[in-house]
C-alpha cells in the first residue's frame, strides 16, 4: 500500500539508522539518481521482515555512494565523487549488478541511475534493465579504448 506522510511525520522522522546522514541533509536535498526530495523518499514499508517483530513503518535511507569501479577498470581514479543518495538508488545499483551478473566492484553514477530507475514519489523504484545493461557496455568499451 502506498501512502505519503504527513508534514508532522516528515518533520518527526527520526532518521533510524541513517540518523545522522538525515539530520545533516537539509530539507532542500534532492537525491542526484532519482530526482525525488528528501520528504518523497520517504517510504511506508515493513521494517524487520521476516522476524516476529516485523512492523510497518516510515523508511528513508541515505547512503554515501562512491566509486568501486575504480580497481576493476584501472581507471586511476573514480568516475564519479562520493555523492549521497537515498537508499532505493543504493539498492537499484545493487539489484541491476545481480540480477544482470555484473562485476560486483562496478559502480553506476547517479547520473546513470538516473537513466535506469524510475522514481515515484514515496515509493519503489521501477528498473529498466535493459539500459542499465546498456550503460554498462557503454562504460566498459569506453574504458577498452583508452
Amino acid at each position: 500500500m502506498k501512502k505519503t506522510p504527513t508534514y508532522e511525520e516528515y518533520l518527526n522522522h527520526t532518521g533510524l539508522h541513517y540518523h545522522k546522514l538525515w539530520k545533516a541533509t537539509g530539507d532542500s536535498w534532492i537525491c542526484p539518481g532519482c530526482g525525488r526530495s528528501k520528504f518523497q523518499i520517504m517510504r511506508w514499508t515493513l521494517r524487520f521482515p521476516n522476524t516476529p517483530d516485523a512492523f510497518m513503518d516510515w523508511v528513508a535511507a541515505l547512503h554515501k555512494h562512491h566509486d568501486h569501479s575504480n580497481d576493476y577498470m584501472n581507471l586511476g581514479e573514480p568516475r564519479f565523487p562520493e555523492t549521497l543518495i537515498c537508499g532505493q538508488c543504493n539498492s537499484a545499483d545493487g539489484t541491476v549488478k545481480r540480477k544482470l551478473k555484473l562485476p560486483r566492484k562496478f559502480s553506476f553514477s547517479p547520473q546513470e541511475m538516473r537513466m535506469f530507475i524510475e522514481a515515484t514519489p514515496h515509493g519503489k523504484h521501477k528498473i529498466n534493465y535493459e539500459r542499465a545493461l546498456e550503460l554498462f557496455t557503454r562504460q566498459r568499451s569506453n574504458n577498452d579504448r583508452e
